[in-house]
């Protein structure tokens, strides 16, 4: 009995089995694949946007390392063909400005980085640079001012972070106006210090703003859609590392592009303030009664026709100063020179030929290089020595032209034209005002600058309306005035100053504040 019921029930159990299913059970799985075909279709999206993304930055970041990589070339390439790679900090470096020799460490000078003061003496453009004849590097400027910088960056050199702001290069009023424009030339403007901290190495890390350039840009999402508040925290991490991958290369796109930039900007300041190889950028030493002045020749011919330009002409400039130039001199020039000195045989300039010994050769050698060079007697060898030392200090001194004027007058118009040269040629973004000068010196500065400037040119120099002296500018914060007790600090305007000056009402001096960061760059 037990087993005939057992029997029946698998019976019953097979029959149920072989039924066909309901309605109802073939609607359940077929909602249940449908979802599970949606959800993995919009996995499979999620995915492909994911790695659609992800190739997307892959491929963006290559493009930046390249072309970041390609500047760093462009650097390396310049800084082997124009720069010394053996500079220091520790350098002493000769200046000659305007006539007057400053000396200060490479450090100090390039202390405010991603200037052009920091550019002219990074030792990237060393063999650009304007050198004298006794191979200092010569800038065309009014040495009291860029001597007040000197003296500046060598006290912020020694000053604590917070004495940063505090402290301003000073000069006597007279001269205020000068140092302005030299801080815009020198510290200021055209190098923006985020990017130029980049180029050189001295930034300590960008600021953080991926997420607000994400947002900015759109944001980023998969499959269509958003992840649902309370979704996976996995999900939102991913999103969130991508939009600030994506928020991260937009920052460096921005910051490669104004590094190239800058990069470019610099080239083209070295370029242009040391003269680019003009017939008319030599030096021109001027012995102004008594005081040394130096300037460009371009600097003299700023105005035209005048006597001034004239006397510094092609023609008359090449009178002046026509003395060989060894340094280029030929093999047979070399050996006619030789053919000069007083009991040395005739046979032995022959040996200069035979050697193919140039002018910058002949000042290379001494003893042992004549006795290499076949030279055997003693008394010959010194001869030849002593007669290359001298011809050596010949060739280094400069031509000095006399110039019999006062050095206040003639200091003045000198600065008034280096400042148009550097106008005119896009260095200085002001026109620069009409010289000033002390009262008592105006019939004398009057009689100076119309014999130089004759006629209506003399109009380019003077203006028959008086100004006031030059008012003090903004710098870092602080209006700045005469000096008064300390270095940088600032003297309140005189009630009863100097009586009026002559000259050009002076332009109301431009926005022209700047700060420091606590690396010592300057930004503005």
């Amino acid at each position: 009995h037990t087993l005939n019921k057992q029997s029946c029930q698998d019976k019953e159990h097979q029959a149920l089995l072989s039924k066909p299913p309901s309605n109802h059970h073939l609607l359940i799985i077929s909602k249940m694949e449908d979802k599970l075909e949606r959800v993995n279709k919009r996995l499979k999206d999620a995915r492909d946007d994911l790695d659609k993304h992800l190739d997307k930055a892959q491929t963006e970041e290559k493009r930046l390392q390249d072309k970041l990589h390609d500047i760093d070339e462009r650097k390396r390439q310049c800084a082997a063909a124009n720069g010394d790679v053996n500079v220091s900090d520790d350098d002493v470096i000769e200046i000659n400005a305007g006539g007057k020799i400053i000396a200060a460490r490479r450090g100090v000078l390039c202390k405010l980085k991603g200037t052009k003061l920091e550019a002219l003496f990074s030792g990237r453009w060393e063999q650009k640079l304007q050198r004298d004849n006794s191979g200092r590097i010569f800038l065309d400027v009014n040495p009291k001012a860029f001597q007040a910088i000197v003296d500046w960056l060598n006290v912020l050199a020694i000053s604590t972070e917070e004495e940063h702001k505090k402290r301003m290069p000073t000069v006597n009023e007279e001269n205020n106006h000068l140092l302005k424009h030299q801080m815009a030339l020198f510290v200021g403007g055209d190098f923006e210090t985020k990017t130029m901290n980049c180029l050189f190495g001295s930034n300590n890390g960008l600021p953080n703003t991926a997420n607000n350039s994400a947002s900015k840009s759109g944001g980023f999402t998969f499959g269509g859609g958003k992840p649902r508040e309370g979704g996976s925290r996995m999900v939102a991490e991913i999103i969130g590392a991508i939009k600030e991958k994506w928020g991260t290369l937009k920052e460096l796109e921005a910051d490669i592009s104004s590094l190239e930039e800058s990069f470019l900007k610099e080239e083209q300041f070295i370029e242009t303030f040391v003269g680019g190889g003009e017939e008319t950028s030599d030096i021109v030493t001027l012995n102004v009664s008594g005081t040394i002045m130096a300037t460009q020749r371009a600097t003299l011919q700023v105005i035209e026709d005048s006597v001034l330009a004239q006397q510094f002409d092609n023609t008359k400039w090449t009178e002046q100063s026509n003395r060989p130039n060894v340094m280029e001199w030929t093999p047979d020039e070399v050996a006619q020179w030789v053919k000069g000195i007083n009991d040395v045989p005739e046979e032995v300039s022959q040996l200069f030929i035979e050697n193919e010994i140039r002018g910058s050769e002949l000042f290379a050698l001494d003893k042992e290089g004549l006795k290499m060079l076949g030279v055997k007697r003693v008394g010959t060898i010194c001869l030849l020595s002593d007669a290359i030392c001298a011809l050596k200090r010949e060739a280094n001194k400069d031509a000095v032209t006399l110039i019999e004027h006062s050095p206040y007058c003639f200091g003045k118009i000198l600065d008034y034209l280096r400042l148009k040269r550097l106008h005119s040629i896009n260095l200085l973004a002001e026109k620069p005002a009409l010289p000033s000068f002390s009262e008592d010196k105006r019939a004398m500065f009057e009689t100076v600058v119309r014999y130089y400037f004759p006629g209506e040119s003399s109009k380019l120099i003077l203006n028959e309306r008086k100004s006031a002296p030059p008012s003090g500018f903004s710098f870092g914060g602080v209006e700045l005035y005469p000096p008064s007790n300390g270095f940088g600090r600032p003297s309140p305007p005189q009630a009863q100053g100097p009586r009026p000056i002559f000259g050009h009402a002076a332009a109301p001096a431009p926005s022209f504040a700047f700060g420091i960061d606590p690396r010592g760059a300057v930004f503005d």
